[in-house]
This record gives C-alpha cells, sequence and structure tokens, in this order.
C-alpha cells in the first residue's frame, strides 16, 4: 500500500493553518500522516488543538523554506513513507488533487514510473487567479509551460509537490544554503540530473496564496511610459537575486553566452526595480546590491534577516 506523508511548513499563518489541513487532511486518497513544520510564528499559529495524526515540529526560528522541507523529507524517509507532499501553509488542494497525482502515476508504464520522483499539483494562485504550470531549465532561461493535459516539466514551486521518497535518497536533500527562493529550480535540476523525470497535472489543482498575494505589482505612469514595479520584502530581493546568480552562473552546467545573459539580465531588472526609487525602497536596493555580491562570489553562509 502507498503510503504519503502531507508537510505543511507554516510561519504566522494562524488565520489560514485551518484551511490548508483540512484540505490535506480531507483528501478523497488520504494521507497517512502530517508533519507540520513551524519557523517560529508569533500570531498563535500553534494555538491551537491538532488532531492525533499531526505531529508538530516547533524551530525556534524563521528558518524559511528549505530546511522545513529537509526536515519533513527526512521524517518520511525514516518512517517508510513512499512520498511526501509538499504545501506551504497557505496552500490548500482540491480534494481529488492527491488522489487524480496518484491514479497518473500508476497509469504510468512501469519503465516510466521507476524513473519519476515528482508529481505536480497546478498551483492556483486564489489573489490572482494566475496558474504557475512549471518551468524547463533550458540555457535560455527558464522556461514556463502551460497544457491542459499531464506534460512533463523539470521544476515547479514548492508547494503541491509530491516527490517519491526513494529517489530523494539518490538526488539528496533541498540545499538549506539557498533558504527559500530558487532552491525548487535547483532541486528539480538536479533530479533531472540524475536521470529523473517529473509531471506537472493541471487537472490537480492546489489553491494557493489563499490568505492573500505574497508578491503585489504596482502599476506608475511616468508621461506615457507605464511601469510595473514588484514590490518584495528585502530579505526576498537578496535571496532571489543572490541564488539565482548562484545558480545560473555555478550551478547550471549547459551554459552558452545567452545564459550569461540570462542571468544577469534578470538580476539587473529587479534591482532596477528599486533603483528607480532610491529613497522609498533603499532597503530592497541595498538587499538586491548584497545579493548581487554574494551570488557572484558564491556567498552562500549568510541569512539575511527576516
Amino acid at each position: 500500500m502507498t503510503r504519503v506523508l502531507g508537510h505543511i511548513h507554516t510561519h504566522n499563518e494562524s488565520e489560514v493553518i485551518d484551511r490548508t489541513l483540512g484540505a490535506l487532511r480531507g483528501q478523497c486518497h488520504p494521507v497517512d500522516g502530517v508533519l507540520l513544520v513551524d519557523n517560529a510564528s508569533t500570531d498563535g499559529t500553534l494555538d491551537r488543538e491538532f488532531p492525533s495524526d499531526v505531529r508538530v515540529v516547533r524551530f525556534d526560528e524563521n528558518r524559511m523554506t528549505s530546511d522545513p522541507i529537509i526536515e519533513a523529507m527526512r521524517h518520511a524517509d525514516d518512517e517508510g513513507y513512499d512520498w511526501v507532499w509538499v504545501l506551504n501553509g497557505d496552500t490548500a488542494p482540491r480534494a481529488d488533487a492527491l488522489e487524480k497525482l496518484l491514479a497518473f502515476y500508476e497509469g504510468l508504464d512501469p519503465a516510466t514510473r521507476e524513473s519519476t520522483w515528482l508529481l505536480a499539483a497546478l498551483p492556483v494562485d486564489m489573489a490572482t487567479g494566475r496558474a504557475d504550470h512549471g518551468f524547463l531549465v533550458t540555457s535560455r532561461g527558464l522556461r514556463r509551460l502551460d497544457g491542459d493535459v499531464p506534460y512533463e516539466c523539470d521544476a515547479t514551486i514548492w508547494s503541491g509537490s509530491l516527490y517519491r521518497v526513494s529517489a530523494i535518497r539518490t538526488v539528496g536533500m533541498p540545499r538549506s544554503d539557498y533558504a527559500m527562493d530558487i532552491a525548487e529550480i535547483e532541486y528539480g535540476y538536479r533530479g533531472r540530473r540524475h536521470g529523473f523525470r517529473a509531471f506537472m497535472h493541471p487537472g490537480a489543482v492546489a489553491e494557493h496564496n489563499v490568505g492573500g498575494a505574497s508578491l503585489t505589482v504596482e502599476t506608475r505612469s511616468i508621461g506615457r511610459l507605464r511601469l510595473q514595479l514588484i514590490e518584495l520584502k528585502p530579505f526576498r530581493c537578496y535571496y532571489v537575486i543572490r541564488n539565482h546568480l548562484h545558480f545560473w552562473l555555478f550551478v547550471f552546467a549547459e551554459k552558452t553566452p545567452i545564459t550569461y545573459l540570462y542571468c544577469f539580465g534578470k538580476a539587473a531588472k529587479l534591482t532596477a526595480n528599486f533603483a528607480i526609487r532610491p529613497w522609498s525602497r533603499r532597503r530592497q536596493l541595498g538587499a538586491c546590491l548584497r545579493g548581487f555580491a554574494d551570488g557572484v562570489r558564491q556567498r552562500l553562509d549568510y541569512r539575511y534577516p527576516v
């Protein structure tokens, strides 16, 4: 019998954690256990009674995303689970999501099943309606995918991703030093380099950002020019820039001149997003510049204050 561990990592999501947990425990194909890893919440996220099948691990500081996922993967391996399903604290999968993922897997031929390590539910942002269909990692950068039926991808966001535990033993754990952003891209690329395959299932939907958007875009007009300006907290600016540069410069193996243009162009674009507002967004600009310096110097030991 296939055993699935449901994993939720959370930080200050008291208003939505019950919905996420209820959606996970209410799957048509039930999970066999739940591991909730809390990143030192201060808003009462854990001030409630949890069902007996929910194990709670409390970190004494906010260790962001990678470390809670590593904790869940190790727990799944130690306890003999076959799969571990990763969810953000603000992601509520629809009731048939896990059932559809596992049914798709069982319908594959034996050789493809053996080479498959990731089945991804489709994250649909409830604040914007946008679906994240996953990526291919190419020498020209990340290529966004789309489709109505299951298709192969290299990587997608963590939330909604179902990993096969036996494959994790081969690929290894996600990078703790990446902490959060780009870590799922690096992990998906690493899985491909080990010969594993990943599939996105558009019919298995995970409602994402149920508590509101984590990223906002502000539109400003300068004469006839309309600019769309991204809003991110400083620590997110730092990790996006640093990890992006590190991945494309030092991890990605199939580099071409276009790879370098993509790598530095994306980093420069995000930095410029704050450089045109140097006073009101000086903390974000400073975080981007430090991320730039640390990324190109392979300085991954620094943890930016959350």
